[in-house]
């Protein structure tokens, strides 16, 4: 009797492992701050959404014009970075010190976050909050970045093409 209880309770086992491994997805690869290395350019800025004109403020700094090429310098050793608007007739032009990092909520999906930072690297926010961004692609040449906002009530999404310009970590 304790052979066929033994022989019942090892097939419930193996039907059970068997069957939960085949029924689970595969994890996403995880990214490696190491591809972000280097100096980017945002080259395109698109809106997703319902048909409409649309303002996005982004990161509490600028209007999301003012974003086309700008420069972003990420250090991946040690999360530091900084990102530079070009200014224009309507945008003015300024720097900003960063430290970033890769986020996983849980989803099989990768987030990009920030805060503001000094040149010591403490927050410039009392509150320590900063900005987190979906990554949609990344590449070693190319990133895509949906920033999901809202205009008016209306919630878009907002998509950052960069474009990797060099090697190039100065700060």
């Amino acid at each position: 009797m304790k052979k066929v209880l033994f022989f019942i309770f090892a097939l419930v086992i193996i039907s059970c492992s068997s069957s939960s491994s085949t029924t689970s997805a595969p994890k996403a690869e995880k990214l490696s701050k190491k591809t972000l290395k280097g100096t980017w350019e945002i080259t395109d800025i698109r809106f997703v959404g319902d048909k409409g004109l649309y303002k996005a403020f982004l990161f509490d700094l600028a209007d999301s014009p003012c974003f086309k090429g700008s420069q972003w310098v990420f250090i991946p050793n040690n999360g530091s970075g900084k990102f530079s608007l070009p200014g224009g007739s309507s945008c003015e032009a300024v720097t900003n010190r960063i430290h970033w990092s890769f986020y996983e909520p849980g989803d099989a999906t990768y987030q990009f976050q920030f805060k503001y930072v000094d040149e010591k690297g403490k927050s410039l926010d009392g509150a320590n909050t900063g900005y987190r961004s979906n990554i949609d692609e990344l590449t070693p040449n190319s990133m895509i970045m949906r920033v999901a906002t809202t205009y008016e009530g209306n919630p878009f999404d907002v998509l950052l093409t960069y474009t990797k310009v060099s090697e190039d970590i100065t700060l």
